[in-house]
């Protein structure tokens, strides 16, 4: 019954969908892959030409991660990565909860289950990582910059502009040491601070880490060592730097949690467990687990708690795929 669950659950929403919900910049030239979580390799070197075929894929296989290549080509279904002809590829920021080192110990976020202050969190450093460096530094427009909430735990933020489609593997990697504050010179800092005075490097408000720094240390208490630390981002180099990157594809549904890969425009207000599950009207059965390290956290209108734990509900289904592929219930039914 849990199957069952879940299979009607993948296919109503991808039968229902409208297939432009689907498209993505350049399309055609995308190298899609599938896989399924019980399996551990991934059918790949697919491609579509057109969003009406992707969504006919997508109901006719079993339940399946979706994934579509941050890369363009000229043949993006050649099964030689050096024969797909290469013409650029997108600069994607991949932003999770274990990248956020305040909550990589935590026991609900370890199990993909976040409450709303790691959700803050999350939604902060990737506010901090458009606004502060990749507009406020880099210079990047933000019309081509868009966040993708991943289906699971964190976001993806992509950077789609032409001129910097072919932008090297070196370049990409000093993107993201920049970010992480990985080869600042802590002297040069100090001395510069000391130089040219902390209240007039803020005064002036030029991009950078000087002035990052500066506004960082506050009253003068904090060490220019521990405002680095606050203000630098894990960004995860193995994604930004592979050049033919499967990522998740937009408005999919994430096969670990049902839940969608949307595309988020109002950060400050997104709230993942109500605006990224699918609407349905269908309500089923299940039977509570183990609620204890998730007490008052909410999916859907279901609030989670340690009484509730070992009870028969009913949710909306959308609710009920997300708690029965995370473990946390049963079907009931």
């Amino acid at each position: 019954m849990q199957e069952e669950i879940v299979r009607a659950h993948f296919h109503d929403y991808y039968s229902g969908i409208n297939a432009e919900r689907l498209y993505v910049p350049d399309f055609p030239k995308r190298e899609f892959g599938f896989l399924r979580p019980d399996k551990r390799e991934m059918v790949r070197h697919l491609s579509f030409h057109d969003v009406s075929s992707l969504r006919s894929y997508l109901v006719s296989i079993p339940v399946s991660h979706v994934y579509s290549s941050t890369a363009i080509y000229r043949d993006p279904s050649n099964k030689d990565m050096n024969a797909k002809g290469w013409e650029g590829s997108d600069m994607v920021f991949e932003f999770d909860a274990d990248h956020v080192k305040q909550l990589k110990d935590k026991a609900n976020v370890k199990s993909g289950v976040l409450d709303s202050s790691d959700w803050s969190l999350i939604k902060e450093h990737t506010r901090r990582l458009v606004n502060d460096f990749l507009v406020g530094d880099f210079g990047f427009n933000q019309k081509d910059i868009s966040i993708n909430f991943s289906g699971n735990r964190g976001f993806h933020v992509r950077v789609s502009s032409k001129p910097y489609l072919q932008l090297s593997q070196e370049g990409r990697r000093r993107l993201a040491s920049y970010i992480n504050g990985a080869d600042l010179d802590v002297d040069l800092i100090y001395s510069k601070l000391k130089q040219r005075g902390r209240a007039k490097i803020i005064a002036l408000s030029q991009p950078g880490w000087m002035s990052k720094v500066a506004k960082a240390m506050g009253d003068g208490q904090t060490s220019v060592e521990e405002a680095i630390d606050s203000i630098a981002l894990d960004i995860d180099e193995n994604v930004l730097l592979d050049l033919h990157r499967l990522i998740r594809h937009v408005n999919t549904l994430h096969a670990s949690t049902g839940m969608m890969v949307v595309p988020v425009r109002d950060l400050e207000n997104f709230v993942p467990y109500e605006d990224a599950l699918v609407p349905c009207d269908e309500e089923v059965r299940i039977r509570l687990g183990d609620l204890r390290p998730y007490s008052g956290i909410s999916i859907g209108n279901l609030t989670l708690s340690e009484g509730l734990g070992g009870k028969e509900v009913r949710v909306k289904r959308s609710v009920a795929v997300f708690l029965l592929l995370k473990g946390l219930a049963q079907s009931s039914d």
